[in-house]
């Protein structure tokens, strides 16, 4: 009972509705993207799935890992997210140094909106840097004030 079967990587039929899957992918997703665009909206995977529902005949719409594995539409997509955009300019902002920061020169009356203003404007990446530098910074004057009211015990 030797079956042999003929295992072949010509399959025409397959290539060709990949194809097409493919092209209808990109049709649609380019068409949402440019929906977007032009009302205005953020253009997030989430978003342009839930668009191309919306205008595919088919009523199927694309998932938004078709965005990410679709070649074509992925660069469409990274030319158009102004959220791409921030995440890949965020990702070249240069850490803080230590000596970058003088919290000792903070002053307990500042202007606190004028301080909001200026986190807001940070990057997640810079406002946790700079919350691990505020912590070590407290740290070291908690052990060196422990030490110093020791010293005025002796």
């Amino acid at each position: 009972m030797g079956h042999s079967f003929n295992s072949t990587n010509d399959r025409l039929w397959l290539n060709e509705n990949h194809q097409k899957r493919s092209n209808r992918s990109v049709e649609i997703g380019k068409q949402a993207i440019d929906l977007l665009v032009k009302k205005g909206e953020s253009v997030t995977y989430t978003s342009i799935s839930y668009i191309s529902k919306e205008i595919d005949p088919e009523g199927k719409g694309i998932h938004p890992n078709t965005i990410r594995t679709n070649e074509q539409l992925y660069e469409y997509y990274k030319q158009n997210s102004l959220t791409y955009k921030q995440k890949e300019n965020s990702k070249n902002v240069k850490p803080l140094l230590n000596n970058d920061i003088d919290y000792h020169k903070v002053k307990p009356n500042r202007n606190v909106d004028n301080a909001q203003r200026k986190y807001m404007k940070l990057s997640k990446k810079e406002l946790v840097h700079r919350l691990i530098l505020a912590e070590q910074y407290i740290a070291e004057k908690n052990s060196k004030w422990v030490a110093n009211h020791f010293e005025m015990f002796k």
